[in-house]
């Protein structure tokens, strides 16, 4: 009774803590405009440079240029640190990007070269790593399994592992494409909607946010990307139900001592 109990308090505690994607990143490379989005509402807006659309995020942000030619760092809060990094001639029409801690992933579109490319941290050494069937819109790496997901635009959202191999796919209309660790799931920007959506790993909508980020200059956004986040943190009314099941259980074990010593 007392397990039961326990169990119960504790599914109630997770199922009522609702899991927040980090801030996701979105950024328009035509317009060198970016905006910070954080439950659906823009928190912070900041300027890049031309055609800034391959964007790696971990504790900085690394901006690559669309067709290779060089990138820049930028701290969370959008200012330029200084610090950039050359690029090369062989990649053209790079959309959007994502990251595994330490090499980044860029996908490609427009350009009869559709292809996922691999590069390091700060997008130098870029190069191809396999071919794509159709023009990629959106990529994100998937921590919790070393494989990536790309967007295109026929409106498919496909899984790859590293050497090229489709794991998976299901429908969704989705650009700038990122993974959040704190709830497994996707989320990418859907242009039709000017809406921010969450999908799960196999396909499902989870919930769909229109932001109006064209009040911040943002008309052609393709880059997109999630801050690497920590484990969500309860709310304080699942904080609340945790301590009532807490209670509970504490009082049915006072009630069995009660028992024993009765008996």
């Amino acid at each position: 009774m007392i397990k039961s109990l326990l169990t119960t308090a504790l599914l109630a505690g997770a199922i009522a803590a609702p899991v927040q994607a980090a801030s996701y990143y979105l950024f328009d490379g035509d317009s060198s405009a970016a905006v910070e989005i954080a439950n659906g509402v823009v928190v912070n807006s900041f300027s890049t440079f031309g055609l800034a659309y391959p964007v790696a995020v971990t504790s900085t942000i690394w901006l690559g240029g669309r067709d290779n030619g060089g990138s820049v760092e930028y701290t969370l809060a959008g200012t330029a640190t200084g610090n950039t990094a050359a690029g090369g001639a062989l990649i053209t029409q790079l959309l959007d990007g994502t990251s595994d801690g330490s090499r980044n992933y860029g996908v490609t579109c427009c350009s009869g070269q559709n292809v996922v490319t691999i590069a390091n941290a700060d997008w130098s050494n870029q190069q191809t790593l396999f071919n794509l069937s159709e023009n990629g819109t959106g990529i994100a790496f998937d921590t919790s399994t070393g494989t990536l997901f790309v967007s295109g635009f026929g409106g498919t959202v496909m899984n790859y592992a590293l050497d090229g191999t489709v794991l998976g796919s299901f429908g969704a209309d989705l650009v700038a494409l990122a993974y959040d660790r704190a709830s497994d799931s996707l989320f990418g920007w859907n242009r039709n909607a000017s809406s921010l959506d969450q999908y799960s790993k196999s396909g499902t909508l989870l919930q769909s946010q229109v932001v109006n980020v064209g009040a911040f200059g943002v008309s052609n956004p393709f880059g997109g990307e999630i801050a690497a986040s920590a484990a969500a943190v309860p709310e304080p009314a699942s904080w609340a139900l945790l301590i009532a099941g807490f209670g509970l259980t504490g009082a049915a074990m006072r009630r069995r001592r009660t028992a024993s010593v009765a008996a």
